[in-house]
Protein backbone atom coordinates (compact mmCIF):
# COMPACT_ATOMS: atom_id res chain seq x y z
CA UNK A 1 0.00 0.00 0.00
CA UNK A 2 1.14 3.91 -1.11
CA UNK A 3 1.30 6.07 1.32
CA UNK A 4 -1.41 8.48 1.44
CA UNK A 5 -3.05 11.86 3.34
CA UNK A 6 -7.05 10.96 2.75
CA UNK A 7 -9.97 13.90 4.83
CA UNK A 8 -13.83 13.74 3.85
CA UNK A 9 -14.53 16.78 5.28
CA UNK A 10 -17.97 16.75 4.54
CA UNK A 11 -21.21 16.32 6.23
CA UNK A 12 -23.79 14.25 5.33
CA UNK A 13 -26.97 14.77 6.06
CA UNK A 14 -28.94 11.63 5.11
CA UNK A 15 -32.69 10.60 4.94
CA UNK A 16 -36.51 11.30 4.26
CA UNK A 17 -37.46 15.39 4.20
CA UNK A 18 -33.75 16.78 5.24
CA UNK A 19 -33.91 19.14 2.42
CA UNK A 20 -36.52 21.02 4.58
CA UNK A 21 -32.48 21.47 6.83
CA UNK A 22 -30.53 23.21 4.21
CA UNK A 23 -31.43 26.91 5.72
CA UNK A 24 -30.29 26.03 9.20
CA UNK A 25 -27.29 23.81 7.87
CA UNK A 26 -26.11 26.74 5.75
CA UNK A 27 -26.30 29.73 8.36
CA UNK A 28 -24.40 27.00 10.56
CA UNK A 29 -21.16 28.24 8.23
CA UNK A 30 -21.68 31.95 9.33
CA UNK A 31 -22.62 32.80 5.95
CA UNK A 32 -25.93 35.72 5.11
CA UNK A 33 -24.78 35.47 0.77
CA UNK A 34 -25.46 32.28 -1.16
CA UNK A 35 -26.06 31.75 -4.27
CA UNK A 36 -28.58 28.41 -5.67
CA UNK A 37 -26.79 26.68 -8.82
CA UNK A 38 -30.04 24.40 -10.22
CA UNK A 39 -30.96 23.27 -13.90
CA UNK A 40 -33.71 24.25 -15.99
CA UNK A 41 -35.59 21.27 -16.19
CA UNK A 42 -39.52 21.03 -14.56
CA UNK A 43 -38.90 18.39 -12.18
CA UNK A 44 -37.55 21.11 -9.24
CA UNK A 45 -40.31 23.37 -9.86
CA UNK A 46 -43.72 21.22 -10.19
CA UNK A 47 -42.36 19.39 -7.27
CA UNK A 48 -42.51 22.18 -5.22
CA UNK A 49 -38.67 21.13 -4.07
CA UNK A 50 -37.13 24.42 -5.84
CA UNK A 51 -39.78 26.41 -3.42
CA UNK A 52 -39.15 24.55 -0.25
CA UNK A 53 -35.21 24.78 -0.50
CA UNK A 54 -35.54 28.42 -1.55
CA UNK A 55 -37.77 28.75 1.72
CA UNK A 56 -35.29 27.52 3.81
CA UNK A 57 -32.53 29.05 3.10
CA UNK A 58 -34.71 32.86 3.10
CA UNK A 59 -36.68 31.69 6.12
CA UNK A 60 -32.92 31.00 7.91
CA UNK A 61 -32.22 34.77 7.31
CA UNK A 62 -29.64 34.25 3.92
CA UNK A 63 -29.93 36.62 0.17
CA UNK A 64 -30.59 33.81 -1.87
CA UNK A 65 -28.71 35.24 -5.30
CA UNK A 66 -30.26 32.15 -7.95
CA UNK A 67 -28.47 31.14 -11.23
CA UNK A 68 -30.27 28.17 -13.87
CA UNK A 69 -29.85 27.11 -16.94
CA UNK A 70 -27.20 23.86 -16.09
CA UNK A 71 -27.45 21.31 -18.63
CA UNK A 72 -25.53 17.38 -18.82
CA UNK A 73 -21.58 17.78 -19.58
CA UNK A 74 -21.81 21.16 -17.98
CA UNK A 75 -20.37 24.51 -19.92
CA UNK A 76 -18.11 26.64 -18.85
CA UNK A 77 -20.41 29.48 -20.55
CA UNK A 78 -22.37 29.46 -17.42
CA UNK A 79 -19.43 29.04 -15.04
CA UNK A 80 -18.30 32.19 -16.02
CA UNK A 81 -21.60 33.62 -15.87
CA UNK A 82 -22.04 32.71 -12.51
CA UNK A 83 -18.72 34.02 -11.10
CA UNK A 84 -19.55 37.59 -12.33
CA UNK A 85 -23.24 37.40 -10.71
CA UNK A 86 -21.51 35.86 -7.36
CA UNK A 87 -18.87 38.43 -7.15
CA UNK A 88 -21.23 41.07 -8.10
CA UNK A 89 -23.81 39.87 -5.15
CA UNK A 90 -20.90 39.39 -2.66
CA UNK A 91 -21.50 35.74 -2.90
CA UNK A 92 -20.30 33.67 0.44
CA UNK A 93 -21.46 30.31 -0.43
CA UNK A 94 -22.31 28.19 -3.37
CA UNK A 95 -25.22 25.89 -3.24
CA UNK A 96 -26.34 22.90 -5.91
CA UNK A 97 -29.66 21.87 -6.42
CA UNK A 98 -29.09 18.97 -8.32
CA UNK A 99 -26.63 16.17 -10.04
CA UNK A 100 -23.48 15.83 -11.22
CA UNK A 101 -23.43 18.86 -13.50
CA UNK A 102 -25.28 21.20 -11.44
CA UNK A 103 -22.88 20.17 -8.48
CA UNK A 104 -19.82 20.68 -10.98
CA UNK A 105 -20.88 23.83 -12.21
CA UNK A 106 -21.53 25.46 -8.52
CA UNK A 107 -17.85 23.79 -7.72
CA UNK A 108 -16.17 25.60 -10.34
CA UNK A 109 -18.04 28.48 -9.99
CA UNK A 110 -17.26 28.46 -5.73
CA UNK A 111 -13.47 28.09 -6.93
CA UNK A 112 -13.85 30.80 -9.64
CA UNK A 113 -15.44 33.73 -7.28
CA UNK A 114 -11.91 34.39 -5.14
CA UNK A 115 -9.98 33.46 -7.95
CA UNK A 116 -8.12 36.39 -9.21
CA UNK A 117 -7.84 34.82 -13.06
CA UNK A 118 -9.82 33.03 -15.53
CA UNK A 119 -11.29 29.90 -13.72
CA UNK A 120 -10.84 27.69 -16.55
CA UNK A 121 -7.10 28.18 -15.69
CA UNK A 122 -7.18 25.46 -13.01
CA UNK A 123 -8.31 23.01 -15.28
CA UNK A 124 -6.74 20.24 -17.61
CA UNK A 125 -7.18 16.75 -18.90
CA UNK A 126 -4.79 15.91 -16.28
CA UNK A 127 -7.10 15.85 -12.77
CA UNK A 128 -5.48 18.07 -10.52
CA UNK A 129 -2.86 19.13 -12.73
CA UNK A 130 -3.64 22.83 -11.03
CA UNK A 131 -5.71 21.96 -7.30
CA UNK A 132 -7.73 24.02 -6.33
CA UNK A 133 -6.82 25.40 -2.19
CA UNK A 134 -8.77 28.02 -1.95
CA UNK A 135 -12.92 28.35 -2.98
CA UNK A 136 -16.14 29.77 -1.16
CA UNK A 137 -17.62 26.93 0.74
CA UNK A 138 -20.04 24.61 -1.04
CA UNK A 139 -23.49 23.10 -0.50
CA UNK A 140 -25.46 20.44 -1.96
CA UNK A 141 -28.57 19.30 -1.91
CA UNK A 142 -28.68 15.71 -4.02
CA UNK A 143 -30.92 14.99 -6.75
CA UNK A 144 -29.62 12.15 -8.62
CA UNK A 145 -27.59 9.45 -7.55
CA UNK A 146 -24.70 9.16 -9.65
CA UNK A 147 -21.56 10.95 -9.71
CA UNK A 148 -20.46 10.61 -6.48
CA UNK A 149 -19.44 14.75 -6.74
CA UNK A 150 -21.25 15.60 -3.46
CA UNK A 151 -18.34 14.54 -1.59
CA UNK A 152 -15.53 14.44 -4.16
CA UNK A 153 -12.57 16.51 -4.58
CA UNK A 154 -12.92 16.98 -8.53
CA UNK A 155 -15.32 18.18 -11.28
CA UNK A 156 -16.03 18.51 -14.34
CA UNK A 157 -16.53 21.16 -17.16
CA UNK A 158 -16.93 21.53 -20.70
CA UNK A 159 -15.63 24.29 -22.61
CA UNK A 160 -17.92 25.44 -25.74
CA UNK A 161 -14.69 26.91 -27.41
CA UNK A 162 -13.20 23.49 -28.98
CA UNK A 163 -15.37 21.76 -26.70
CA UNK A 164 -12.82 19.95 -24.26
CA UNK A 165 -14.25 18.17 -20.86
CA UNK A 166 -11.72 18.85 -18.80
CA UNK A 167 -11.09 18.46 -15.04
CA UNK A 168 -10.15 20.29 -11.78
CA UNK A 169 -9.17 19.25 -8.47
CA UNK A 170 -8.30 19.96 -5.15
CA UNK A 171 -9.28 19.70 -1.29
CA UNK A 172 -11.13 23.50 -1.12
CA UNK A 173 -13.72 21.26 -3.70
CA UNK A 174 -14.97 18.98 -1.53
CA UNK A 175 -18.85 20.25 -0.38
CA UNK A 176 -18.93 21.50 3.14
CA UNK A 177 -22.13 19.61 3.57
CA UNK A 178 -24.21 17.09 1.16
CA UNK A 179 -28.34 17.03 1.99
CA UNK A 180 -29.16 13.27 0.78
CA UNK A 181 -32.64 12.46 0.43
CA UNK A 182 -33.31 8.86 -1.42
CA UNK A 183 -36.91 9.66 -1.67
CA UNK A 184 -36.07 12.92 -3.84
CA UNK A 185 -34.66 10.28 -7.16
CA UNK A 186 -37.93 7.75 -6.30
CA UNK A 187 -38.92 9.87 -9.71
CA UNK A 188 -36.17 9.48 -12.09
CA UNK A 189 -36.55 7.88 -15.23
CA UNK A 190 -35.07 4.39 -15.47
CA UNK A 191 -32.58 5.02 -18.13
CA UNK A 192 -31.41 8.14 -15.94
CA UNK A 193 -31.13 5.95 -12.91
CA UNK A 194 -29.37 3.33 -15.03
CA UNK A 195 -26.35 5.48 -16.21
CA UNK A 196 -25.89 6.91 -12.49
CA UNK A 197 -25.05 3.38 -11.33
CA UNK A 198 -22.64 2.07 -14.37
CA UNK A 199 -20.79 5.24 -13.84
CA UNK A 200 -20.30 4.45 -9.93
CA UNK A 201 -19.48 1.45 -11.12
CA UNK A 202 -16.84 2.70 -13.36
CA UNK A 203 -15.74 4.95 -9.93
CA UNK A 204 -14.57 1.77 -8.34
CA UNK A 205 -12.87 -0.10 -11.24
CA UNK A 206 -10.65 3.49 -11.99
CA UNK A 207 -9.74 2.54 -8.48
CA UNK A 208 -9.12 -1.44 -8.11
CA UNK A 209 -7.77 -1.91 -11.41
CA UNK A 210 -4.50 -0.74 -9.91
CA UNK A 211 -0.26 -1.82 -10.21
CA UNK A 212 0.13 -1.35 -6.12
CA UNK A 213 0.19 -4.45 -4.55
CA UNK A 214 -0.74 -5.48 -1.39
CA UNK A 215 -4.25 -3.53 -1.23
CA UNK A 216 -6.15 -6.13 0.69
CA UNK A 217 -8.08 -4.24 2.83
CA UNK A 218 -9.14 -1.92 0.14
CA UNK A 219 -9.48 -4.81 -2.20
CA UNK A 220 -11.88 -5.95 0.11
CA UNK A 221 -14.14 -2.95 0.32
CA UNK A 222 -14.05 -2.13 -3.39
CA UNK A 223 -15.26 -5.60 -3.99
CA UNK A 224 -18.43 -5.24 -1.38
CA UNK A 225 -18.99 -1.91 -2.55
CA UNK A 226 -18.84 -3.59 -6.71
CA UNK A 227 -20.55 -6.66 -5.35
CA UNK A 228 -23.74 -4.80 -4.00
CA UNK A 229 -24.06 -2.76 -6.57
CA UNK A 230 -24.47 -5.69 -9.30
CA UNK A 231 -27.23 -7.26 -6.68
CA UNK A 232 -29.23 -3.70 -5.63
CA UNK A 233 -28.95 -2.16 -9.41
CA UNK A 234 -31.11 -4.72 -11.09
CA UNK A 235 -33.45 -4.47 -7.99
CA UNK A 236 -34.03 -0.91 -8.32
CA UNK A 237 -34.43 -1.00 -12.06
CA UNK A 238 -37.54 -2.90 -11.39
CA UNK A 239 -38.68 -1.14 -8.86
CA UNK A 240 -37.71 2.11 -9.21
CA UNK A 241 -39.29 3.97 -6.23
CA UNK A 242 -38.52 1.43 -3.65
CA UNK A 243 -37.16 3.74 -0.85
CA UNK A 244 -34.40 1.45 0.28
CA UNK A 245 -33.00 0.13 -2.85
CA UNK A 246 -32.75 4.42 -3.75
CA UNK A 247 -30.84 4.61 -0.03
CA UNK A 248 -28.45 1.86 -1.13
CA UNK A 249 -27.72 3.17 -3.76
CA UNK A 250 -27.54 6.68 -3.39
CA UNK A 251 -24.88 6.07 -0.69
CA UNK A 252 -22.61 3.56 -3.36
CA UNK A 253 -22.32 6.21 -5.81
CA UNK A 254 -20.92 8.51 -2.46
CA UNK A 255 -18.83 5.82 -1.66
CA UNK A 256 -17.53 5.12 -5.12
CA UNK A 257 -16.22 8.71 -5.44
CA UNK A 258 -14.86 10.04 -2.60
CA UNK A 259 -11.69 7.58 -2.65
CA UNK A 260 -12.62 5.85 0.04
CA UNK A 261 -11.76 2.85 -1.84
CA UNK A 262 -8.84 4.49 -3.87
CA UNK A 263 -6.53 5.53 -1.00
CA UNK A 264 -3.04 3.62 -0.77
CA UNK A 265 -2.62 2.83 -4.54
CA UNK A 266 -2.20 3.96 -8.09
CA UNK A 267 -5.61 4.39 -10.11
CA UNK A 268 -5.92 4.03 -13.76
CA UNK A 269 -8.88 6.49 -15.34
CA UNK A 270 -8.39 5.91 -18.35
CA UNK A 271 -11.96 4.62 -18.87
CA UNK A 272 -13.08 7.79 -18.09
CA UNK A 273 -10.30 9.92 -19.50
CA UNK A 274 -11.52 8.40 -23.59
CA UNK A 275 -15.20 8.69 -22.11
CA UNK A 276 -14.93 12.24 -21.66
CA UNK A 277 -14.47 12.72 -25.66
CA UNK A 278 -17.45 10.81 -26.56
CA UNK A 279 -19.16 13.02 -23.83
CA UNK A 280 -17.80 16.54 -25.33
CA UNK A 281 -18.11 15.35 -28.65
CA UNK A 282 -21.01 13.77 -29.02
CA UNK A 283 -22.78 15.21 -25.65
CA UNK A 284 -23.50 11.30 -24.98
CA UNK A 285 -24.82 10.70 -21.53
CA UNK A 286 -21.50 9.94 -18.93
CA UNK A 287 -23.34 6.76 -18.06
CA UNK A 288 -23.25 5.08 -21.03
CA UNK A 289 -19.86 6.78 -22.19
CA UNK A 290 -18.23 4.77 -19.22
CA UNK A 291 -20.13 1.98 -19.65
CA UNK A 292 -19.43 1.51 -23.57
CA UNK A 293 -15.50 1.93 -22.89
CA UNK A 294 -15.14 0.13 -19.59
CA UNK A 295 -16.34 -2.90 -21.18
CA UNK A 296 -13.91 -2.18 -24.14
CA UNK A 297 -11.11 -1.42 -21.92
CA UNK A 298 -11.30 -4.22 -20.27
CA UNK A 299 -11.01 -6.71 -23.01
CA UNK A 300 -7.95 -4.83 -24.21
CA UNK A 301 -5.75 -4.80 -20.97
CA UNK A 302 -6.87 -7.73 -18.86
CA UNK A 303 -3.84 -9.68 -20.06
CA UNK A 304 -1.60 -6.99 -18.06
CA UNK A 305 -3.05 -8.42 -14.80
CA UNK A 306 -5.19 -11.80 -15.59
CA UNK A 307 -5.07 -12.59 -11.75
CA UNK A 308 -6.57 -9.49 -10.63
CA UNK A 309 -9.29 -9.55 -13.65
CA UNK A 310 -9.36 -13.37 -12.28
CA UNK A 311 -9.95 -12.25 -8.47
CA UNK A 312 -12.63 -9.64 -9.50
CA UNK A 313 -14.26 -12.62 -11.35
CA UNK A 314 -14.44 -14.29 -8.05
CA UNK A 315 -15.20 -11.62 -5.83
CA UNK A 316 -17.94 -9.37 -7.38
CA UNK A 317 -19.05 -11.94 -9.43
CA UNK A 318 -18.71 -15.27 -7.44
CA UNK A 319 -17.23 -16.83 -10.54
CA UNK A 320 -15.90 -20.23 -9.26
CA UNK A 321 -12.00 -19.71 -10.44
CA UNK A 322 -11.01 -22.88 -8.83
CA UNK A 323 -13.10 -24.74 -12.11
CA UNK A 324 -11.13 -22.92 -14.73
CA UNK A 325 -8.32 -21.22 -15.78
CA UNK A 326 -6.93 -17.89 -14.21
CA UNK A 327 -7.92 -16.56 -18.20
CA UNK A 328 -10.98 -18.12 -18.56
CA UNK A 329 -12.23 -16.54 -15.29
CA UNK A 330 -10.95 -13.30 -15.99
CA UNK A 331 -12.89 -13.62 -19.42
CA UNK A 332 -16.07 -14.54 -17.59
CA UNK A 333 -15.80 -11.80 -15.00
CA UNK A 334 -15.41 -9.33 -18.19
CA UNK A 335 -18.68 -10.91 -19.94
CA UNK A 336 -20.13 -10.67 -16.34
CA UNK A 337 -19.90 -6.78 -16.39
CA UNK A 338 -21.34 -7.12 -19.79
CA UNK A 339 -24.56 -8.63 -18.36
CA UNK A 340 -24.45 -6.57 -15.60
CA UNK A 341 -24.93 -3.40 -17.56
CA UNK A 342 -27.35 -4.89 -19.66
CA UNK A 343 -29.60 -5.71 -16.84
CA UNK A 344 -29.50 -1.89 -16.10
CA UNK A 345 -30.12 -0.94 -19.91
CA UNK A 346 -27.06 0.66 -20.79
CA UNK A 347 -24.97 0.69 -24.13
CA UNK A 348 -21.94 -1.84 -24.31
CA UNK A 349 -20.92 -0.37 -27.82
CA UNK A 350 -20.39 2.45 -29.87
CA UNK A 351 -23.17 1.87 -32.87
CA UNK A 352 -25.40 1.89 -29.89
CA UNK A 353 -24.87 5.46 -29.42
CA UNK A 354 -24.96 5.97 -33.64
CA UNK A 355 -21.18 6.80 -32.98
CA UNK A 356 -18.51 6.05 -36.04
CA UNK A 357 -14.51 6.00 -36.22
CA UNK A 358 -15.23 9.36 -38.52
CA UNK A 359 -13.32 11.05 -35.13
CA UNK A 360 -11.26 9.11 -33.31
CA UNK A 361 -7.77 10.34 -34.41
CA UNK A 362 -9.37 13.36 -33.13
CA UNK A 363 -10.42 12.17 -29.70
CA UNK A 364 -7.18 9.72 -29.57
CA UNK A 365 -5.02 13.54 -29.72
CA UNK A 366 -7.51 15.43 -27.61
CA UNK A 367 -7.18 12.40 -24.16
CA UNK A 368 -3.21 13.02 -25.13
CA UNK A 369 -3.61 16.95 -24.90
CA UNK A 370 -0.48 17.61 -22.40
CA UNK A 371 0.80 14.42 -21.99
CA UNK A 372 2.26 11.14 -23.61
CA UNK A 373 -0.31 8.36 -22.28
CA UNK A 374 -3.33 7.52 -20.96
CA UNK A 375 -4.23 5.86 -17.98
CA UNK A 376 -1.80 4.00 -15.21
CA UNK A 377 -2.69 0.65 -15.28
CA UNK A 378 -1.46 0.19 -18.93
CA UNK A 379 -0.40 3.52 -20.02
CA UNK A 380 -2.01 3.80 -23.56
CA UNK A 381 -0.51 6.03 -26.11
CA UNK A 382 -2.36 6.87 -29.48
CA UNK A 383 -2.60 4.09 -31.65
CA UNK A 384 -3.39 2.00 -28.69
CA UNK A 385 -6.25 4.37 -27.51
CA UNK A 386 -7.43 4.38 -31.65
CA UNK A 387 -7.53 0.46 -31.53
CA UNK A 388 -9.43 0.60 -28.32
CA UNK A 389 -12.45 3.03 -29.73
CA UNK A 390 -12.10 0.71 -32.67
CA UNK A 391 -13.04 -2.08 -30.47
CA UNK A 392 -15.61 -0.62 -28.50
CA UNK A 393 -17.61 0.01 -31.93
Amino acid sequence: MLDFNFCVSTNFIFGRNTQEQVGSVAASYGVKNVMLVYDSGDFLKTSGLLDTVLNSLEGSGLKVTTLTGVLPNPRLGLVRQGVALGRENQVEMVIALGGGSTIDTAKAIAAGIPYKGDVWDYFSNVMGAHPVFEALPIGVILTIAATGSESSAGCMITNEEGWLKYGCGGPALRPAFAIMNPEITCSLPAYQTACGIADMFTHVTERYFTNTPDTYVIDGMAEGLMRSLVEAGPRLMKDLTNYDYRAEIMWAGTVAHNDTVGVGREQDWATHDLSYELSALYDLTHGAAVSIMLYAWMKYVYRHDISRFARYAKYVFDVDTAACTPEEAALAGIEKTADFFRSLGVPLHLSEADIDDSRFEEMAEKALAHRETVGFFVPLNKEQIMELYRMAL
